[in-house]
């Protein structure tokens, strides 16, 4: 049995939870829901105050003045202070993709609905404005010095605090990269964790590849999995991969330190060890042993978390996916506690003393008289003194006769028997999983470009599981390779004929597998 903690509060919710957020000290909890409640809750005392939004809040930021900013999936951009006042608003166009904040520096950094990035201080006074490509993501460093944004075909960007271009890094694929992810170190290194879509002719498929503030790539390292998740300390980074791997990097060497049976998706760090989520599980790892401390399951998946700067308050939060249940609580939690041994399951048999009962000439049947037991079966008794003339047959002769069973009474049991195991094999049939509905799209026939490629989306997002949902994706390309791991992919393909599959994994382990051709020419 593992170790466990468990949790100092849960707060039930009515609608699934979008972001979350904590202050410094971890004594205010700000989160919002998908119907756009937007929620300030003091951990000492639990009172709440709440504002309904115009549409749920995709970011929460708590920044160093001491507020709360949430940007909405189509609203602008609301500070509140600890007891929910409203201070400022800004105006954000099509709503908030992406929000981040500076930990030291006094800089807000948002990617708006029509992808232009702009930067505001605390005040909510706007900055800069950049609008290059399609950005999907971006991170900023610690003073607010750098922020790093992404677009969709592996193109990245280094900006200053007013949105001006400090460098910009090359793609090294022709066919196209991917970040997957990026995070800054203390001392502003830049991490940036990429996939490419064909075999690189230098370096790995999956690398963490350093850059120096001055735009200059210093090394990488080389993943045999998509890095999902980075965290770092200020002697240690710590790389998460799709395939379940913790990995702890030192210069352009990495060490294995523990494995999941899922993908991870965060990592945050806590003293010398490191703090893990993946699927319902939140895990404590030595750093040192690569033992894990205690785990904590959660009733949903667990898409966010957070922890409080004194390291006293972690607050996580996710949906379970799953359409019938209730959202999942936010739990919070003292990652510090002592952990405890998991209790054995409520399922266990206990065994239960005997029930003593003291017996008398009253409550006893079996001492009673033949004419009390006579009494007692009735109209039964009288059928069988009818048929069989039982002048001077005894007790023992009746009980006799009403044990036996007849012929009709034994083919009735074995026909309930029979009838019984056909209803056991069919409810079982009935629970037993079906296997997910593979769509990988219809086959593209495309005219190449000038360049002589063509830029295709493979979109196998109709896939779906009747009883269950997807877990896994995972395109792949003729020779077997790894392409991505999301319903949607895009390539730029040469002229000639291609071929991809794509394999779906739903939640009971069963896959099923569907194929595409694109032609370009």
């Amino acid at each position: 049995m593992p170790m466990v903690i468990l949790p100092q509060d849960k707060e039930s919710v009515d609608s699934e939870i979008s972001s979350i957020a904590l202050s410094n000290d971890g004594e205010f909890i700000a989160w919002s829901t998908y119907n756009g409640l937007f929620t300030i809750m003091s951990k000492e005392n639990k009172e709440k105050r709440e504002v309904q939004l115009n549409s749920h809040g995709k970011n929460i930021e708590y920044v160093s003045s001491g507020n709360f900013v949430v940007s909405q999936e189509e609203g602008n951009i609301l500070c509140f202070s600890k007891s929910c006042e409203k201070l400022w608003e800004i105006a954000s166009p099509g709503g908030c993709e992406l929000m981040k904040s500076a930990i030291k520096g006094d800089i807000i950094a948002f990617i708006d609905g029509t992808n232009k990035l702009r930067t505001i201080n605390f005040q909510g006074e706007l900055l800069g404005i950049f609008s290059e490509n399609e950005l999907v993501g971006m991170t900023i460093n610690e003073n607010g010095s750098a922020i790093s944004c992404w677009d969709d075909e592996g193109n990245l960007i280094v900006l200053n605090r007013n949105c001006s271009k400090i460098f910009k890094r090359p793609i090294n694929s022709e066919i196209g990269e991917r970040i997957i992810t990026a995070k800054y170190t203390h001392n502003g290194i830049l991490l940036v964790s990429r996939e490419t879509l064909d075999l690189p002719e230098e370096g790995e498929q999956n690398e963490l590849e350093f850059w120096n503030p001055l735009g200059q790539k210093t090394g990488s390292v080389g993943f045999n999995s998509r890095c999902i998740a980075i965290n770092v300390s200020k002697d240690s980074i710590w790389a998460g991969l799709f395939s379940g791997e913790l990995l702890l990097i030192n210069g352009e060497k990495t060490n294995q330190i523990w494995k999941s049976e899922y993908s991870i998706t965060s990592l945050i760090t806590l003293n010398n060890d490191i703090l893990v989520s993946s699927w319902f599980y939140l895990f404590r790892i030595d750093k040192t042993s690569g033992e894990c401390v205690w785990q904590y399951e959660h009733e949903g998946i667990i898409d966010f978390m957070v922890m409080s700067d004194n390291e006293e308050v972690l607050a996580l939060c996710g949906n379970d996916r799953n359409d019938y249940t209730n959202a999942a609580p936010l739990a919070l939690l003292n990652p510090n506690s002592t952990p405890i041994w998991e209790e054995e399951s409520d399922d266990d048999y206990i065994e239960k003393e005997p029930i003593e009962v003291e017996t008398t000439d009253d409550n006893n049947i079996y001492n009673n008289s033949n004419e009390d037991l006579k009494n007692l079966l009735g109209d039964d008794y009288n059928q069988y003194d009818l048929k069989n003339d039982s002048e001077g047959s005894t007790m023992d002769d009746l009980m006799a006769a009403f044990n036996e069973e007849s012929p009709q009474e034994t083919e009735k049991i074995e026909n309930e028997d029979n009838l019984s195991l056909i209803e056991h094999l069919l409810s079982n049939d009935e629970k037993r999983n079906q296997p997910p509905v593979c769509n990988a799209g219809n086959d593209q026939n495309l005219e190449a470009g000038d360049d002589g490629s063509c830029l295709v989306l493979l979109d196998g997002s109709s896939s779906h599981d009747p009883d269950g949902y997807i877990r896994i994706w995972n395109w792949a390309s003729e020779d077997g390779r790894t392409l991505s791991n999301g319903p949607k992919i895009k390539l730029r393909l040469p002229i000639g004929t291609h071929r991809f599959t794509l394999t779906v994994t739903d939640d009971d382990g069963a896959m099923s597998s569907d194929s595409v051709s694109v032609i370009i020419r």
